[in-house]
Formats: structure tokens, sequence, C-alpha cells
């Protein structure tokens, strides 16, 4: 089985290397879809998504957490579970708000808004994306 995987592992890393000088002649032109104007658009929502969902993963994991130490009863290690998990919870909203805060000051002294809702745009208002 070892050979049988080493061997097809061999023949795909060679397949590859012997197909990369094709991909040098075409051109790479990015097309975004229609209602995406831009790459840099596209990152700016998906920097904006990932900083949301981090924020709700947190208060999502805040709230089990709450019901675990409701339904814990007297059991003590459950108790301590659950404000683990809470104290876990919030420590990752701080480092979501403080990233999020980070991110704003740094777009902020360098005149670059990449949550604009046309994407990140250099101060001269060309998109560094498009």
């Amino acid at each position: 089985m070892k050979k049988l995987l080493g061997s097809a592992g061999l023949s795909a890393a060679l397949l590859a290397i012997a197909a990369s000088p094709a991909l040098a002649q075409t051109e790479f032109k990015f097309t975004a879809p229609a209602n995406i104007p831009s790459l840099g658009e596209m990152l700016s929502n998906i920097l904006v998504l990932l900083f949301f969902f981090a924020a709700l993963l947190a208060f999502v994991f805040i709230v089990i957490g709450g019901i675990q130490w409701i339904t814990a009863g007297g059991d003590k290690q459950a108790a301590a579970s659950a404000r683990d998990r809470i104290t876990a919870a919030v420590i990752g909203l701080v480092i979501v708000v403080a990233a999020f805060a980070i991110t704003v000051l740094i777009t902020s002294a360098l005149h670059i808004n990449i949550f604009a809702p046309e994407g990140i745009k250099l101060p001269g208002g060309d998109s560094v994306f498009k």
C-alpha cells in the first residue's frame, strides 16, 4: 500500500512539474462576477464578514456557556467548565474587537479605507485591486 501511494504521489508531482511551463503561456486576467465590480471590493467584503462571523461565534459561545452554567445545578465541575467557556468567549470577543480597532486605526493613519463599499482604495482614488 505504501509503494502504491508513494508511486502515485511521485507521478502526481512529476505531472505537476511537467505541466507548469504550459501555464506560463496563457495570460491570466481576473474577471469579477457581475455583482462584484473589483477584487478590492471582494476582499473588503470578505474582511467585514470575517469580523462579523468571529464576533457572532464569540456571542454564541457566551450564550452556550450561560446555558451550561444555568443547567449545571450543583455540579461544581460543570459550572467551572461553563465559566471557562464564557471567559474564553469574552477573551475571543475582545481580540476580535481589538483586531477591528487596530485595522481601522492603521487604515485611517495610512488614509486607506478598506471598509468602503467600493473596496480597497488608495488616497489618490484608484482601487488597489482593480
